[in-house]
């Protein structure tokens, strides 16, 4: 199968491709970063340079493809907020439309469950059905519910589209990619406070997010969607199981969102006078006031797929960090 990947040098799409390509598919991928294409040549991946945000640069890439899979997305909550609009919005627009001009048979939209703006404020986990809560936290959450709803718009026109929402995505590699960058900063004792503590939220590691990506390709039917949440842990938890597997004690102090806020705020001239990033955007507080525990069954069921739990996924990552954190430096 001739598959074209969008953000295959990101840290989902460098695992997908690498997957793709030992199962022997022809996997070409759109590439935005010259310096990190080395890894997917190393697998024999076909790279083309471009942007989602320049339909024209997709083009030679795409044509010809059995399937489009769209994980490109601009992630960063302390960026210019124009990029992750060309990016999460535009750039799915362009995706889409041009799979729909060139007869691509179907797109597999990477999404998240930030499309959803939260689970029920109960803690119970939500489904696909679920409605989506808003108004949504983040410039994050809201970008990507438009660029779902703009590929959903060429599904209606005919395109055959299957999307999933994967959870926060840990493991390795990729030592501050992913949700690994929060479990990196508990190792290392960097959080005075715990915000939002008894906040749940679903944990996917990045191996068995790829196994869903390939069974949803091989196995779902067009239209269909899916979570891939993995297992659900409320902060305070998450962080007791980091201090026990060795890294930094647990904080002892839990403050609240609002409190966060207002301190935040405070600090932000400091930061910006020593000519550092804080340790977090004023944006993304909003999304700790909220749940984010969704229910995966529907995978399991349908696909065959079983990922693995906290229990046996965090363990492997902290190890993984540890050995980084110990890597001696580039000379």
């Amino acid at each position: 199968m001739r598959i074209y990947v969008t953000g295959g040098t990101g840290y989902i799409g460098r695992a997908l491709c690498r997957r793709l390509a030992s199962e022997g598919h022809e996997i070409r991928a759109l590439v935005r970063s010259p310096e990190r294409v080395a890894p997917l040549v190393e697998a024999g991946v076909a790279t083309f340079p471009g942007d989602v945000t320049d339909r024209a640069s997709m083009r030679e890439g795409m044509s010809g493809a059995d399937l489009v899979l769209h994980a490109a997305a601009d992630l960063d909550l302390s960026g210019p907020s124009e990029r992750m609009e060309a990016v999460n919005v535009a750039g799915s627009e362009n995706v889409a439309s041009l799979a729909y001009k060139l007869g691509v048979p179907r797109l597999l939209s990477v999404s998240s469950i930030a499309y959803f703006g939260g689970s029920p404020d109960d803690g119970s986990p939500g489904t696909e059905q679920s409605p989506v809560r808003e108004p949504l936290p983040t410039p994050y959450s809201e970008t990507k519910h438009r660029g779902e709803r703009k590929i959903r718009a060429w599904a209606e026109r005919g395109l055959g589209v299957l999307t999933v929402y994967p959870s926060l995505v840990y493991g390795p590699p990729g030592k501050k990619e992913g949700a690994n960058a929060l479990l990196r900063q508990l190792w290392l004792g960097r959080f005075p406070a715990l915000v939002g503590a008894d906040r749940r939220s679903s944990w996917i590691f990045l191996d068995d997010l790829v196994d869903g990506l390939v069974k949803t390709i091989e196995r779902a039917e067009t239209g269909a969607a899916y979570l891939l949440a993995g297992d659900t842990i409320a902060v305070r938890e998450l962080a007791r199981r980091v201090a026990e597997a060795g890294g930094a004690p647990a904080p002892r102090r839990e403050v609240s969102v609002r409190t966060a806020r207002l301190a935040l705020r405070l600090a932000l001239p400091f930061f910006r006078w020593r000519g550092r990033r804080p340790p977090m955007a004023l944006t993304q507080l909003a999304s700790l006031e909220r749940h984010w525990a969704f229910d995966d069954a529907k995978a399991r069921r349908e696909l065959d797929w079983h990922p693995r739990g906290l229990a046996e996924g965090l363990p492997v990552t902290l190890d993984y960090l540890l050995r980084e954190e110990r890597r001696p430096a580039a000379s």
